[in-house]
């Protein structure tokens, strides 16, 4: 089992390898808890994507789960180490950033899992929203685990917020502390696990997430300051039933795309 103290720091030594701060590397060392994260959707014979297998705890979860998993991982030392000690038919490691890796080989029903960095969570949970899985099963610091169920006006309440509840059905699996790592982490973790809603928009998550920036570009700013020039915005506003100087943070999910769509058609 790799999910295992003894095993990650064996590993570790015998490569002679040191976690790297810069790719937020913290290995998880609590088997039950990836059991747990692989076990939340049905995986067998689907296609996942795992972000950053590092020593590949969670891929070997996924794999016993019967999925196919496509690994993408930035680290060559961990990629050579994968290539050499974690060989399996239903296993494509990639070598590369995540963040510029071209995706168009999934398939539409492909799943997302990984133990993100904690350090570019954001940046990662933007690209898999644009990708549109069909769900995906993560395991982040809890502060960006709670963004995912934020509510209008909370300070946490941003595009991710807004953007995935329209698309996704979110559900807090568990939190994981430091100490189920190799090496601990500064902060508690959380596994989150997101499924599509069958009634999901049919824009695209790309350009909800850009418009959500857009309208809370400045937080403290009106929503008609954020959009300065939009033909017909105190229009669309009042026909919305929202005051002129209603804020971004203060739409629902629901409004953010009403206002999208109404926006694009004028």
């Amino acid at each position: 089992m790799r999910a295992t103290r003894d095993f990650v720091t064996q590993a570790l030594a015998r490569e002679e390898l040191l976690p790297n701060k810069n790719l937020g590397q913290n290995f998880c060392v609590d088997e039950g808890v990836l059991k747990r994260l692989a076990a939340a959707l049905p995986l067998d014979s689907r296609t996942v994507l795992e972000i950053g297998p590092g020593l590949g705890g969670l891929t070997e979860q996924l794999l016993a789960a019967g999925a196919r998993v496509c690994a993408v991982e930035k680290d060559g030392r961990l990629y050579d180490f994968l290539r050499r000690d974690l060989v399996n038919d239903r296993l494509t490691l990639i070598h590369g950033d995540c963040l510029k890796t071209d995706y168009g080989f999934l398939p539409p029903d492909f799943v997302a899992a990984g133990n993100l960095p904690y350090c570019i969570t954001a940046d990662i949970v933007t690209m898999l929203l644009s990708l549109r899985p069909a769900g995906m099963l993560l395991m982040v610091q809890k502060e960006a685990a709670d963004r995912f169920f934020a509510k209008p006006s909370q300070k946490n309440y941003g595009p991710v917020a807004m953007v995935s509840q329209l698309f996704y059905s979110a559900s807090l699996l568990g939190e994981v502390p430091p100490g189920a790592y190799v090496p601990p982490p500064t902060v508690t973790s959380a596994l989150v696990k997101l499924e599509a809603r069958c009634d999901g928009p049919e824009e695209s998550p790309k350009s909800l997430l850009k418009f959500a920036a857009a309208c809370l570009r400045m937080r403290r700013k009106t929503l008609y300051n954020n959009l300065t020039g939009t033909p017909d915005l105190k229009g669309v506003l009042e026909s919305m039933g929202l005051p002129a100087d209603v804020r971004g943070e203060a739409l629902t999910p629901e409004q953010l795309l009403t206002l999208y769509r109404r926006l694009s058609v004028h």
